[in-house]
């Protein structure tokens, strides 16, 4: 086969890299607006609806795992063809879904590949685009938060007109879409030079600047995950919102993202000092929200949801971090296994912990004082990140 020129691979390397995005929160947000269509023909106790929030950072914390060596031994590109290949089968999967342990594990099966996915973007965008890193994680970013608030703003529409199995199963064709560009880099990618490998994820914990890395992910999957298991139940009971205005008000949730992502990393990029002032001002956005539905007036709840949604304002900074601190893709893929392993993991806990607290309570007063608690908690990462160091050197 001929080798493909260089513009056109990486012509092809873009629309993967943006079709990828697409797909890496589709699962997330689609679900929970549908809940109670599905409870018409599939029961789902309290419970078995918290198992399902949780689905999404437990399965992004296990994918971390998953992706590590496979990437290293087979390349990236086989690695995310196979990886989407698991996101179409769990999408048809959970479409299919008879009961509730199937709804769960078609979603848990689309999710790890989502994980995966999430994993080896920042790779992705190294290998193909070394020289454009915050333009082109400013672009898949984006894509990432478009691809949230769809989920969440599609759900309840399509499940209207056409019931919740095609609600749940209509984003395996995107999916199918992005293994086109993927197969042609694959087809045509050069093979890998060796680089030095980190004494595996273990070093990684001694350097600050992965740990502060790994808070400020951890802020933003706390916020995001709690947010798209349980937001539209905590406004329809907490202020009295409709389904409707529950699963719109996710959608402005997600959809603050939006300006964000094409901002900040192209500002990370440019300018080192504003690392630490994206993050305060996360932080704060956070907190404001979190307070505006404890104390605010129910008819501002759309602009605190908004607060919200800039809360996570973290998401594209901690993306762009994992190349913009680290020398060598070996450190890349090594940061963003371990970033996004921390922060997943905290995101599970604390998704199941909402779940107890609204069972214990029967209230969500105790969980907006969390997400207060985690947002001001995060501001003590900008502190490291002020200090403009290299993970790698950290490490040696």
């Amino acid at each position: 086969m001929a080798e493909m020129p260089l513009r056109t691979q990486k012509l092809f390397a873009l629309a993967a890299i943006v079709l990828l995005a697409l797909n890496l929160r589709t699962a997330v947000g689609s679900l929970s607006p549908v809940v109670n269509y599905i409870q018409q023909d599939i029961a789902l106790p309290i419970v078995t609806i918290g198992l399902l929030g949780v689905a999404a950072p437990l399965a992004f914390a296990i994918s971390t795992s998953l992706a590590y060596r496979p990437a290293r031994r087979y390349g990236v590109e086989l690695t995310l063809v196979i990886t989407v290949l698991a996101i179409i089968a769990g999408h048809l999967f959970r479409a299919l879904a008879w009961d509730s342990t199937s709804l769960f594990v078609g979603s848990m099966l689309s999710l790890l590949g989502m994980g995966v996915g999430n994993v080896l973007l920042p790779v992705l965008v190294r290998k193909y685009f070394p020289n454009r890193i915050g333009q082109i994680s400013s672009i898949y970013i984006t894509m990432t938060a478009i691809s949230a608030s769809s989920g969440s703003f599609f759900a309840v529409p399509v499940a209207e007109a056409a019931g919740w199995r095609l609600s749940l199963g209509q984003w395996a064709l995107l999916a199918a879409l992005t293994l086109l560009p993927l197969l042609a880099i694959r087809a045509n990618s050069t093979k890998e030079v060796k680089e030095p490998k980190l004494e595996g994820q273990k070093a990684i914990w001694r350097s600050p600047t992965a740990l502060a890395i790994g808070v400020v992910q951890g802020m933003t999957s706390v916020f995001g995950y709690v947010s798209f298991a349980w937001l539209p139940i905590l406004l329809i009971e907490h202020i009295g919102a409709s389904e409707f205005e529950g699963g719109s008000l996710l959608a402005l949730f997600a959809i603050m993202g939006l300006p964000v992502s094409l901002i900040v990393p192209v500002l990370a990029d440019k300018y080192q000092r504003s690392h630490s002032l994206i993050v305060y001002f996360s932080a704060t956005m956070g907190s404001i929200g979190a307070l505006g539905l404890l104390f605010g007036p129910t008819s501002l709840a759309w602009v605190f949801v908004a607060c919200l949604g800039l809360g996570p304002t973290m998401f594209p900074l901690a993306l762009t971090l994992f190349n913009l601190r680290s020398r060598t893709r070996a450190t890349v893929l090594a940061v963003s296994a371990f970033g996004q392993g921390v922060s997943y993991t905290l995101a599970t806990l604390m998704v199941f912990l909402v779940g107890i607290f609204r069972e214990v309570t029967g209230g969500w007063e105790l969980t907006l004082w969390l997400l207060f608690v985690v947002a001001a908690g995060s501001s003590i990462a900008g502190i490291q990140l002020a200090k403009h160091n290299f993970v790698d050197d950290e490490l040696s």
